[in-house]
């Protein structure tokens, strides 16, 4: 070392932490508790260790005090930002009151429109019904949801609905229920959906009795149905082709939210196959399968692309957390509408209300501004007819 460089290290101030080892220690060990705490939440099987990141911090608190206590007003502010930002990140828990004044709704104003996707029927625009279309060669089912007029009854609502959509601009084929009759009776203790049909379907296929007994639950579902009249000619009773007679309960199983992409690019989001049992029991199965796709159903692809990964998934009472990793990016604001609508329409399988999403890349997406939890739409592709 030349005599310069000494003269110069000799003008610099002397550092020295004047923090005692009781403070230090304190700081260290309440840091910690806070991510054990933190660590003791529900997490999806993706979550990402973050626990090493404050250890490495810590060492370097322990390393280099003095540089921390001579930078101490410009810590202060970072740690206040910091806590801030996690305050602002962190569920209300307050009861679902509070929540709903925070959260965010669809706007009354005109809706985004994206060039290929058709986003979910809003809470916020009324009552809708889901009337399901096949795909040309009858393997999916794609759920469209419309507006209800409340002035008219449910059999005039459908009548509407099958009569003016054109489905075929969509590339879908006609409604398995065109041929039935429905009425919704909600003054007995339990709301029920009542279908009638003209002609028995003792001679239905299995498709066809997949099709309609699909379409028919997920009508019922939509309008808040708790059971299922089947009737023959104004008479008790349907069959189901070789299935027997169809079932009276309303499948309320939860299911995963796919992509289909139909013939004209149009992008609909499509329920997969119910999960039964304990797979059905926890959300991670549905995310797992929405992430990776099901084999068994080939036409449809996964609703969270290949570029994004959950990093943590957090249930707080009716509200829930979603964190992308660091890394995902979503290839567009339509992209990443999809996905958010796909996760927050199976959430709403599992009793949650509200979510908030971290990590996106965006501050705003569609009609959602990602600064506040968002309200769960009611029911997927919502059809506007003029």
């Amino acid at each position: 070392m030349n005599d310069r460089t000494k003269s110069l290290l000799s003008k610099l101030p002397v550092v020295k932490d004047e923090r005692s080892k009781e403070t230090i220690y304190e700081n260290i060990e309440k840091k910690r508790n806070e991510q054990m705490l933190k660590s003791t939440k529900k997490k999806t099987p993706w979550i990402i260790p973050g626990i090493a990141a404050v250890i490495v911090l810590l060492l370097a608190v322990l390393i280099t005090p003095g540089l921390f206590n001579q930078n101490n007003e410009a810590t202060n502010i970072a740690i206040t930002q910091s806590d801030s930002e996690e305050t602002s990140a962190t569920p209300s828990i307050s009861g679902n009151d509070s929540k709903a004044e925070h959260a965010t709704l669809a706007p009354a104003e005109e809706p985004t429109v994206f060039h290929n996707y058709i986003p979910a029927f809003q809470q916020s625009e009324g009552t809708s019904v889901v009337i399901s279309y096949p795909d040309p060669e009858s393997m999916l089912l794609v759920p469209l949801s419309f507006s209800l007029d409340k002035s008219k009854s449910t059999q005039e609502n459908i009548d509407f609905i099958l009569t003016n959509f054109p489905a075929s601009d969509y590339a879908l084929e006609h409604s398995p229920i065109s041929e039935a009759t429905f009425d919704f009776i909600t003054t007995s203790e339990n709301p029920t959906l009542v279908v009638n049909f003209s002609e028995p379907g003792d001679g239905l296929s299995s498709t066809e009795s997949i099709m309609i007994n699909d379409s028919v639950q997920q009508l019922a579902k939509s309008l808040g149905a708790d059971q299922i009249s089947w009737q023959t000619n104004g008479k008790e009773g349907y069959t189901l082709g070789n299935f027997g007679e169809a079932d009276p309960l309303v499948n309320k199983k939860p299911t995963p939210f796919y992509l289909y992409e139909s013939s004209t690019g149009t992008h609909f989001l499509v329920n997969g196959p119910a999960l039964q049992g304990e797979e059905g029991a926890e959300m991670d199965m549905a995310l797992s399968l929405m992430k990776n796709g099901d084999p068994n159903t080939p036409s449809l692809t996964p609703s969270i692309p290949a570029t994004v990964s959950i990093y943590s998934f957090d249930g707080n009472g009716s509200e829930a957390t979603i964190t992308f990793t660091e890394e995902s990016t979503f290839a567009s604001e339509e992209e990443a509408m999809q996905t958010i609508e796909a996760l927050m329409l199976v959430a709403s399988q599992y009793n949650y209300e509200t979510i908030r999403f971290e990590n996106t890349g965006f501050d705003k997406i569609g009609r959602y501004s990602l600064d506040k939890p968002l309200t769960i739409p009611s029911s997927p592709n919502g059809v506007a007819l003029n």
